[in-house]
């Protein structure tokens, strides 16, 4: 997830081009981030000491962790938390950018702080975009008056990562009092405190997602297609239930409708833009009425 949102950062800003994004997102997987970025990133070492250090590297042969702790930059202690962080998703994304000569490292340094002010995000919401935990990230990117339905949005997002794609990343939710929806489907779920969520194409996605689930190559939104994203919502609605169930409160889940209706409601519709690589869905979601 990190590594799309400040991937459309830096693509937004003019730092590098959609191209180079899509190329550093190829090439990530197979990276291993240096320990020396790593440091640097976390404050623990300059970029002036890891540049000493990597120029004793070509000419001592010690590993870049035993060099910064003979020269009293890192502890071992220090080395241990660097090395557990090698396959950080947020590292990897930032190592393939520097390895592809796409970002220098003092842009590196600066892209943090530019993106925090540049969205207005605090400190501790950025070490929530760097820890790439979809349980962090997600509440983010609802409002306040949305907040009550970040637990099912939270298992969506996970359930389509686990489905479809790993770079599976949410733009700003909105509140809207009516959402007219063409090609969606939507599911009632019963109960004290029930809710009704909904899929709906935004521009593409919702069919890849048919596509996946449905292990057929559906050429366009219709009732079949609708089926299959059906059934993600339903394994999304039933794994929410659950999850309520074991804090007392029972929510039977209805069958799914693919009725092209306005969904309406009298509290505010939480509705967030989900992106599967370059194409998005909305899921929305309602208190039941």
């Amino acid at each position: 997830m990190v590594e799309y949102i400040l991937g459309n950062y830096l693509v937004e800003t003019g730092q590098i081009t959609n191209e180079q994004l899509t190329d550093t997102l190829k090439k990530q997987d197979s990276v291993r981030v240096k320990l020396g970025l790593i440091a640097v990133a976390e404050g623990m070492m300059t970029l002036a000491q890891t540049e000493e250090v990597n120029r004793l590297q070509a000419v001592m042969d010690k590993r870049f962790g035993d060099i910064a702790v003979s020269k009293g930059y890192l502890t071992d202690d220090q080395i241990g938390k660097l090395l557990k962080k090698q396959g950080d998703a947020y590292m990897t994304f930032i190592q393939t950018l520097v390895d592809s000569g796409y970002l220098t490292m003092i842009e590196v340094d600066n892209l943090l702080e530019s993106f925090r002010v540049a969205k207005g995000f605090s400190n501790s919401e950025i070490d929530a975009i760097k820890s790439d935990q979809v349980e962090r990230i997600v509440p983010l990117y609802i409002p306040e008056a949305g907040k009550k339905f970040t637990d099912i949005i939270t298992i969506c997002v996970r359930t389509l990562i686990r489905l479809m794609d790993r770079h599976v990343y949410v733009g700003n939710a909105q509140m809207v009092h009516a959402f007219p929806a063409e090609g969606q489907v939507s599911q009632s779920l019963i109960g004290p405190e029930g809710i009704i969520s909904c899929f709906s194409e935004l521009d593409g996605a919702l069919l890849n997602l048919a596509r996946i689930f449905g292990q057929e190559d559906f050429e366009q939104l219709d009732m079949d297609a609708l089926d299959a994203a059906g059934e993600t919502l339903n394994c999304i609605n039933g794994l929410y239930a659950s999850a309520e169930s074991r804090n007392g409160t029972f929510l039977e889940l209805m069958p799914p409708d693919y009725d092209d209706v306005t969904l309406k409601a009298k509290t505010a519709i939480c509705r967030i833009p989900i992106y599967i690589g370059d194409k998005g869905l909305y899921f929305t979601v309602a208190d039941l009425v």
